[in-house]
């Protein structure tokens, strides 16, 4: 297939192997993943349902490989790609993605540690399951980073107490005006709750993101009007993401219940 300036938002229920193959090299600026992760259970909830079982590592990885390497080749030169995976397979991911990104000169830019805080709620021979990781991968050095800070923390606000006409927060020493820059500057750790089973943001698909998540990860890595594509979208929380921010996208999933879910949730935005 080929993408049009104009085309700025796109559903494909696919193998999304056969898709990317058929896209042109160098069009698109962040991907964001959420394969399966080989827990070899069949994952399901009311609306949507999926078997998530690859058999054996290496059959993952054989899996993930074609697929990565496409991914790799729709990049443009100062695009990112983020891995979304746990446990269970992300030694074998990380060894499969530098193999994919480093010989054609692109980098590791970080390993970030989602902190998800719910589920593996009992655990008696091995401490709880509370985060997965996600691969930060870049197609060359001049890639898109748009630097984020957390909200400040209660005690920068008692300590930037004033407020200007513009609503910024300020301090005074001295004589002169000190303005808050923000928090912290993001780091590689990121502390963002679990969708608890009776959220409204809930809509019915066994793996589901938070929004935040992938708000975060769309501000961090791509510019307004830049094409973001997921190629694994489930529920489309990485589409609903874009569509928020102002990005392009183009979401694929071979499952036609999460084709189902995530068409409905982005045309409820408008």
């Amino acid at each position: 297939m080929s993408l049009s300036s104009g085309e700025t938002a796109t559903l494909i229920c696919a193998d999304c192997l056969e898709v990317l193959s058929s896209l042109p090299s160098n069009c698109a600026r962040l991907i964001y993943l959420d394969p399966p992760f080989n827990t070899r259970k069949r994952r399901c909830t009311r609306l949507a349902s999926f078997e998530d079982a690859f058999g054996t590592s290496a059959e993952y990885v054989a899996f993930l490989q074609p697929r990565l390497e496409q991914m790799h080749r729709v990049l443009d030169e100062r695009g990112s790609l983020f891995l979304h995976c746990d446990w269970r397979t992300s030694h074998h991911v990380r060894l499969l993605l530098d193999s994919v990104f480093l010989p054609h000169g692109g980098l590791c830019v970080n390993q970030i540690i989602w902190h998800y805080g719910l589920g593996a709620s009992r655990s008696t021979r091995r401490l709880l399951t509370k985060h997965d990781v996600i691969f930060w991968y870049a197609r060359s050095e001049d890639y898109v980073f748009n630097p984020l800070r957390l909200p400040p923390t209660p005690a920068m606000e008692r300590k930037y107490c004033h407020r200007a006409p513009d609503g910024r927060r300020y301090m005074v020493s001295y004589g002169r005006r000190y303005f808050c820059k923000g928090g912290k500057l993001l780091d590689d750790v990121w502390d963002i709750p679990a969708i608890p089973p009776t959220a409204a943001e809930r809509v019915g698909y066994p793996t589901q993101k938070p929004l935040a998540l992938l708000q975060r990860i769309v501000g961090l890595a791509s510019e307004p009007g830049d094409l973001v594509l997921d190629p694994f979208c489930g529920s489309g929380t990485t589409l609903v993401a874009a569509k928020l921010l102002g990005r392009c996208w183009l979401g694929i999933d071979i499952n036609p219940d999460a084709i189902a879910i995530a068409s409905q949730r982005l045309a409820q935005i408008g």
